[in-house]
């Protein structure tokens, strides 16, 4: 499978975007690194320290584009959020990360 979304056929890209690349379960506070994550599901309510979005410059990296961030923001058990990273680390809770 090519590393961007951009690259593959509408199947695969389909395929991505539902997390058929695989999943992460994490539990634990190491960062997790270098990794394309298309969706989080809360299996704990959890609170991120990092969430590295895949590109920081086109307004779809909420750090880059407003300052804004996920970290120190408790997301609910059973909330499952979508977008595209590229490493995250956990201060607290568990998740699946889908990989995409």
């Amino acid at each position: 499978m090519a590393s961007t979304l951009q690259k593959l056929t509408v199947q695969e890209a389909q395929n991505a975007s539902l997390g058929q690349a695989g999943a992460i379960v994490e539990t634990s506070t190491t960062a997790i690194t270098g990794k394309s994550i298309v969706a989080f599901q809360m299996l704990d309510d959890t609170v991120f320290t990092a969430l590295t979005p895949s590109d920081t410059t086109n307004g779809y990296g909420v750090p880059a584009a407003n300052g804004d961030t996920l970290a120190s923001i408790t997301i609910p058990s059973g909330m499952t959020i979508y977008g595209h990273w590229t490493a995250f680390t956990l201060a607290s809770g568990k998740v699946i990360a889908y990989q995409g």
